[in-house]
């Protein structure tokens, strides 16, 4: 994480009362004055059991008191994740949470060159000696929208590998699910004994959500018209800290058009990014923490 995070002196919007020492363990990121960044440095990924349960409360802390802004938590895993310890529980919970895939970019990052045969020829003689090739700088970086009511156990099942990333949307933007009655021999029929014929109509709508199209709009605006572009469900950015220390003020209002706050385990930054459109946060995330403290929760070092 960049040095200017952890030494500069205390905001002035912080009161005399309060101080930089009341915002750990996370620290603002001074640099830049309109919106909130903050870091939580971790030692390592997968996060370590006691850190990873208080990180997860705060999350769900946080998560009530944007609920009173009427913003609303969606939940994204980066699908390569998938492919670690993750997997079986990934495969477990595909009828439960169903999710869909969309693109995670970088600002400004370009999709993957189509390679040469030349190119190819040369990655599979460079294979490793047990015969598998990585192709992952051959294809965009993609990842699962967990779109439902199930966010604080999707979080419980994915967080703390290094690969879940969260956003704050403004809840309520899809229209309203059709209310569509079901035929009794079909409503009782042991197959639909589980089956929750709400929920799935709601999520259905989700799918309309304003968000959606806005994301391609934003983050996908610099690429070359193709399917990648035009068929995604949505396209994400894949944030560091020196993206936002680095954008114009100017992109960051741009990039929170879409959600009011940004949430992502960052392996480079060593940490968690959070990330706030109200550029005067410390008073609310000091009240945050300090409710945790109340109950006894320590942020374990």
């Amino acid at each position: 994480m960049t040095q200017e995070l952890i030494s500069t002196p205390a905001r002035r919007r912080l009161t005399a009362v309060r101080s930089l020492r009341q915002l750990e363990p996370f620290h603002r990121a001074n640099a830049i004055d309109d919106i909130s960044l903050y870091w939580l440095p971790v030692s390592e990924f997968p996060i370590k059991f006691r850190r990873r349960e208080w990180i997860l409360k705060f999350i769900a802390r946080l998560d009530e008191d944007l609920k009173q802004e009427k913003q609303t938590s969606e939940n994204f895993l980066l699908l390569k994740y998938t492919r670690t310890d993750l997997n079986e529980r990934f495969v477990n919970t595909m009828f439960d949470y169903r999710p869909m895939t969309g693109m995670l970019l970088a600002p400004n990052q370009q999709l993957p060159a189509v390679p040469t045969s030349m190119e190819i020829k040369k990655l599979t003689e460079s294979h490793s000696s047990d015969g598998l090739l990585n192709l992952d700088h051959l294809v965009p970086e993609y990842c699962a929208w967990f779109a439902g009511e199930q966010q604080p156990q999707q979080r419980q099942d994915f967080f703390g590998a290094g690969g879940m990333l969260m956003l704050w949307i403004d809840a309520g933007q899809e229209p309203v699910g059709p209310k569509i009655e079901l035929p009794r021999v079909l409503a009782t029929h042991p197959a639909m004994k589980d089956t929750n014929f709400d929920a799935m109509i709601r999520k259905g709508a989700r799918l309309q959500h304003p968000f959606l199209a806005k994301s391609r709009e934003i983050f996908a605006a610099h690429l070359p018209d193709g399917p990648a572009k035009k068929h995604s469900m949505f396209v994400l950015p894949r944030f560091n800290s020196s993206h936002f220390l680095d954008a114009s003020p100017d992109d960051r209002q741009r990039w929170f058009e879409i959600f009011s706050a940004y949430c992502i385990e960052s392996e480079q930054d060593r940490g968690i990014l959070l990330a706030f459109r109200d550029p005067d946060f410390d008073e609310r995330l000091i009240a945050l923490l300090e409710e945790i403290k109340k109950d006894g929760d320590e942020y374990p070092l």
